[in-house]
Parts: structure tokens; sequence; C-alpha cells
């Protein structure tokens, strides 16, 4: 194809101007950018493939998943599409070799060999932490260049990737087939030669096989394809030491820590073989980004210009500075994670990020203990302590503040979960947090003792026990969504037909009586089986009913996998909103939208809440817990609340949906609920759920539609500073 393709010109933009070296699903080449004539990496489909749908769609998951990982040591995507040439793939060109083809001179220096393994760590810490495994790790997809007497590694080729957040059935059964492994033997973990197994403890192993290559000059084991699988699993371990001895004993103890046959002994994440490599070598490890004249420049984010200095907001600004509290650095020490919750999500700007606060990092409260609850909006006290852990280990953050929500969502560690929880109490946010960290055993065995209502060993998975819960003991509390997470968590485990009789059983039966997010885990699996019936397009339309509901990270990844889009079901997001006058049923006075934005000042929100034909329901309950909560921090920017229903009188059924109302009323929140009488406004607004909260400024336009976390909080009072800021710059 190399002779027939160079010197063309694909999708009007990039000419080919040679080969550069073949690739698995297609050969990759040279080429020059049309508008600035810079040099571009373009990989092209192998035409042989083009009517071979399982290879087409590998071909572009490729270039999805690719720029899902921003990280200097991760080879960067720049464009992709389709042409009349077929599928195609532009990356960031980097004059280099393939690592393959700089071992095949010869083994590396000690060192060297390991900075490079460094540099593919870190790679694959970026990539997992997106829940990407590589599964096709080796020395040809790693290209290294040099620049100022510095290696630069760049991970590549990504066709084969996994996402761990997919389900195996959905993930595999798409794009391979069943019982077939794909990837290359030389560098396959055991576990998934045994049991077509596989995590991102796959990718560590194969960095332990590259490593020993690179020190030695072959791979740890050679022979035939079948032979080779065999000593992967059952042979020892090699020491390459014993090939040359003038390599450390810490590298034959780290090759032998990366390529233990159980995946339970190896390290658990890509950042503690970086921390090892960076303990070995008595320094940190410095990922060098690739730059050179003829390379286009990496890819910037388009939110970039918004953070630059001319549209930060003063008035925002002084209240972070204000609020900010004090921060210092103390010794991590041991960490009793069973006391501990974990950043969720971090809102952009906050005084989280200010201090430094990423997602992933575990959490200690001040004053907590047993069960924790992460609904801080619950409690509206004084000064409050947040003791931050890197995962990662070193130096632990403290951070005292006032009492403001700081711009983070917290969920309660796995540990802290099996420690305390009591089935016979059974609050579905417990469960809610442990499927949202991945934890089916623990899900399915908590789920189960809420349904039979058993306590159980408390904090302790006792099969025996389990086992004996199954065979006995028959459900009790039947209307409670730990009969959705039983389901799903036996989905995740294998037991799919069971676990979707028992979602759809929930979904049918009791969704209703719940907050909507539950309601949002079951959409996700019904999706997931209509995958699985080869409805795709009802899949999708379930994936967006489910993030209207509640926004799941799981839905929004699973929707780009089918359709390659971002999730968006927000039409109101940057609009106008709608005017209206409707009379207060509290006091008969009308109130109209335009006159209530009028009098508010730039800076501040009004909130709207629309309840449609509802006063109330779980979810507005718990809404107005987390809004007395930020009115009572952040007064000087919410100027006010609209309830908007076309309800009279409160669901005398249910009194517990107004707990939230009346904590409002009595802290003096500036409310007012709005009778729609006859519906217009609903109507014109058409919310996809109740209740439906939105942020408005001064001017009309929506900063804000869905939820109301203090995540989005912070987020709307950033859009709303810049566009106050741009208002301010024209005049």
């Amino acid at each position: 194809m190399a002779d027939t393709i160079t010197g063309s010109t694909i999708a009007d933009r990039y000419r080919i101007t040679g080969l550069l070296r073949p690739g698995r699903m297609g050969d990759i080449y040279v080429a020059r950018r049309a508008d600035d004539g810079r040099r571009v990496c373009m990989k092209l489909l192998d035409p042989g493939l083009f009517h071979n749908d399982e290879a087409v769609k590998r071909f572009e998951r490729e270039s999805k998943v690719t720029r899902r990982i921003d990280h200097p040591c991760s080879m960067r995507v720049l464009d992709f599409g389709r042409s009349t040439h077929g599928p195609y793939l532009v990356m960031e060109y980097v004059d280099g070799e393939t690592l393959s083809d700089i071992v095949s001179d010869g083994p590396l220096e000690p060192l060297r060999a390991v900075r490079i393994a460094g540099m593919i760590a870190l790679a694959l810490k970026a990539a997992h932490a997106e829940g990407i495994v590589h599964r096709d790790l080796a020395p040809s997809n790693v290209v290294v260049a040099n620049q100022g007497n510095t290696d630069v590694v760049k991970v590549s080729d990504f066709g084969l990737a996994m996402i761990t957040e997919k389900s195996a059935d959905h993930t595999e059964t798409n794009l391979t087939a069943v019982g077939v492994r794909i990837g290359t033997p030389t560098y396959m973990a055991p576990e998934y030669i045994e049991e077509y197994e596989l995590d991102h403890r796959a990718d560590i192993y194969g960095l332990g096989v590259m490593l020993f290559e690179m020190l030695t000059g072959h791979p740890p084991y050679e022979g035939r394809p079948y032979k080779v699988m065999d000593a992967h699993v059952n042979g020892p371990i090699p020491k390459p030491s014993a090939e040359n001895p003038a390599i450390p004993s810490w590298i034959d103890d780290l090759i032998e820590s990366l390529m233990t046959k159980d995946p339970n002994q190896r390290p658990g994440q890509a950042a503690e073989v970086v921390m090892a490599i960076e303990r070995g070598l008595g320094t940190a490890l410095e990922a060098v980004d690739y730059r050179s004249e003829s390379a286009p420049p990496a890819p910037t984010r388009q939110a970039a210009p918004q953070a630059s200095a001319p549209l930060v907001d003063p008035i925002l600004e002084r209240f972070i500075e204000k609020n900010l509290g004090q921060t210092r650095k103390e010794p991590a020490g041991p960490v009793d994670r069973s006391a501990c919750f974990v950043v969720e999500e971090v809102a952009e700007t906050s005084i989280a990020a200010r201090i430094g606060v990423k997602p992933g990092w575990l959490v200690q409260v001040e004053g907590t203990a047993g069960l924790l609850d992460p609904r801080t909006y619950r409690i509206i006290g004084g000064d409050r302590t947040y003791r931050y852990l890197p995962p990662q280990g070193g130096e632990a953050l403290v951070h005292r503040t006032t009492g403001v929500p700081v711009g983070i969502l917290l969920q309660r560690s796995a540990e802290n979960i099996r420690a305390h929880y009591d089935p016979l109490d059974p609050d579905p946010d417990v469960l809610m947090d442990l499927w949202k960290q991945g934890s089916w055993e623990s899900l399915k065995e908590l789920s189960w003792r809420t349904l039979t209502q058993q306590r159980g060993a408390a904090g302790l998975l006792n099969t025996g026990l389990f086992a004996k819960f199954l065979g006995s003991d028959k459900p009790k509390l039947l209307d409670h969504p730990a009969m959705l997470f039983h389901g799903a968590a036996r989905m995740e485990l294998g037991e799919g037909t069971q676990g979707m009789a028992e979602i759809i059983e929930y979904k049918a039966k009791y969704a209703a009586h719940w907050p909507a997010q539950y309601d949002a885990v079951a959409h996700y699996y019904a999706a997931r089986d209509k995958i699985r019936a080869g409805s795709r397009e009802l899949a999708c339309d379930l994936l967006r009913q489910a993030h209207v509901l509640t926004p799941l990270k799981q839905v929004e990844r699973l929707y780009d996998e089918l359709t390659g889009e971002e999730l968006i079901t927000t039409p109101w997001l940057g609009q106008t909103f709608t005017d209206y006058s409707m009379d207060e049923l509290d006091t008969g006075h009308p109130a109209r939208l335009s006159a209530v934005c009028g009098a508010m000042d730039s800076s501040q929100l009004l909130c709207i809440c629309m309840m449609g034909g509802y006063r109330g329901n779980a979810d507005y309950n718990e809404f107005m817990y987390r809004y007395t909560n930020l009115a009572a921090f952040f007064p000087n920017f919410l100027f006010g609340l609209h309830v908007v229903t076309t309800a009279t009188k409160r669901d005398v059924d249910h009194p517990e949906h107004y707990d939230g109302e009346d904590l409002a009323r009595q802290a003096g929140v500036e409310m007012m609920v709005l009778h729609d009488y006859r519906a217009f406004v609903q109507r014109a607004v058409k919310p996809g759920r109740v209740p439906m909260v939105y942020l408005i400024t001064k001017y009309g336009m929506c900063v804000h539609e869905g939820q109301l976390t203090e995540i989005d909080v912070w987020d709307a009072l950033a859009v709303n500073g810049e566009l106050r800021v741009q208002n301010l710059q024209n005049g």
C-alpha cells in the first residue's frame, strides 16, 4: 500500500510523504499538514480490513480511547475520521525509534532501561486513571526519541485497549470473539492465558517483561507461542543479573514484583511502580514532553483560554481568598482506610482545587466516626478540618476552613462501608458508593444482607455465612434499592440473567418510591442488556434518559463508546430562560421572573426548581437540604429560590419529603413557591425530570441545569463570573 499511497492527500488536509513503520491493523505514515506544512503521523486502516466490521470498530475506538489520555508519555491524537482511503488516525510526529528497534541492537545500560520503564509506567498511570488497560504493551508500541540528551518516551497503539468501567460481557462480546485472546504472547499476563481475565495489572506484568528485555536484549521466555505461554504461567521468573552481574539487586527485585504470577501480589497501581523506580534511582522521574520545529504543537483543551487572567472574576477570587482557610503539610503515617472518605470529584474553580486536591484522594474529616456520611450539607456548622491523603503516598494536607463547601464530592471508602454498614439500618446511598467504586463482591453480600435483614459478621466477607443466606433465607425487604444493587453486582460478577431479572423487578415495582439516581442505575443496566440484544439505538435512548435522571460517569462512558459523542441532555444551558409571571402560594403576590432578575447584581444567580405536578418528593427533599446549606455559605451569590409547581398542597402521605423545605424556612432562606396553575411554564421548559434545577443570571441566561451539588454551584459561579468579566471588557 505504501507505494500507491505516498503522495496522496487524505481528507484534503494531510499529504502522505512516506512510510514510517508497519502497524497491527494498518501502516503508519509520515504526512504534512496542508495548513502549516508540519509533519504528523498518520495511521491508515489496512484496506483488506475495510469490510471487517470488528476491525473498523476497533480502529475507530483507538482514536476515542487515546484522546482521553493527556500525558507527555502517551502519543497524542490530533485528528481522526474517514476519507476515500478509509478510516485514519492522526498523531503527533516524534522523530525517534521504536523500543523494539533499540533493543534489537543489544541490551540497554541498566539505569537507562529503568528510566524508560518509569516513563512507560507514568503513561500507564494516566491511562489506568481513565479506566483504560492497554492490553498489548510491547516494545513495538513504544517510541523513544532523544531531546537534550534525555530519552523522551511515547506509548502508542491503544487499538486493543480495554475499558475497565465497561463490563467484560459488553466490551469483549462486541469487539472480541469468545475464547480468543488478543495481544502479543511474549508479553501476555498469566491470568489472561489461564482465565481469559485481566485488568490494569496485566499491563504491569507486560512492563516487567519489557524491562527484562531491555536489560538483557531478549524476552524472559522464548520459543514457540504455546511454550512461551506455558512459561508465563508455570516458569520461574529469571533474574537479569544472571546475565549481567552489574545490574543492581533492586532491579532484580523490581522485575520479580512486576512479573509475579499472581496479580494480587503485583504492585496494585502503576503509581506504585513509579515510586519503586524513583526509590531505586534516588531521584524523581520527570516526564519530558517532545518538542521540535517539525512537530505539531501539543493539542490544548478548549477550556484553556477561559482560565487566562483576563477572564478571572475578581469577586469570586476574593471569595476564595477570604474562605481559603489554613493549610499545612504533615507526615501521613499509617492510614486507616475504614475511617476515610474518597474524593469523587473536584470543581475546577473552587477552594479545593486551589489547594491542590485531586479526585481519588482519601479524606478524613474531623469529628467523624463509624459509618461516614458524605452529605456534609446535612449539618451546617462552623469551622471544619479536612485531612487529605494522596493515594500514591507522601505528606498529608491538612485544611481548616470556615465550613464553606470547598468544591468536592465525597463518597465513603469501601473499607469504611465493610467495617460499619448495618443492613438493619439500610441507607441505599451506602450501596451506591460501593457501586460507584466497583466493589462487586462486597456489594453483592451487603445488598443481600439488606434484603434478608441479616447483620452477619460486620466488616467481613464470610463466604460460608453468605452461602447460608442464599440457600435458606428469603428476601424480607423488597421495596429497597438493595434489590437493584444486588442485581447489578450479579451482572458484574457474571450472573447476567439472574441479575437483570432483579433490576427489572426493582425498576417496574419500586423505582418510583426512591430518588432518581437509583433509577438511573437501572436505566444503565437496561441499556447494557439492549446492547447484548443488538438494539443499539434503544440502548442510546436509555442512556440519555439515565443522564437526565442523574449524571453518572459509567453512563457517559458507555454512551461515548457507542456513539463517539458527548452525552448532552441540557437544552436550556447557555440559553435565555423563559420568562414567567405567577402567584406565590404563601402570599398570593405575583412574581415575574424578569423583574426578579432585574433586581439582582451581575454576580448573583437565581435558583429555579421545577416540580411540575408535584409539591415534593424524595429528590426535592434532598435538594432543599443542599440548597439551604449552599445559601448559608454563598449568600452573596445565591439571590433566592423559586419552586415552580402546579400542585398547591403537600403530599400528606409523605411528610418526610418536606423536612428540607421546613429547614430552609426556619433558616430564613429567600424562597417562593410559585403556582403554575395552567402549567404554562412547565410546558415551555419541558424538564426531563422533577425536580429539575436551573441557575439563572441577572440577564436570564441559564448557567446550570440538572441537580445542584456543590460542584454545580462552583461551576456555575465560574461561568457567570467569566460572562460578567466579558461583558465588562466589551464595554
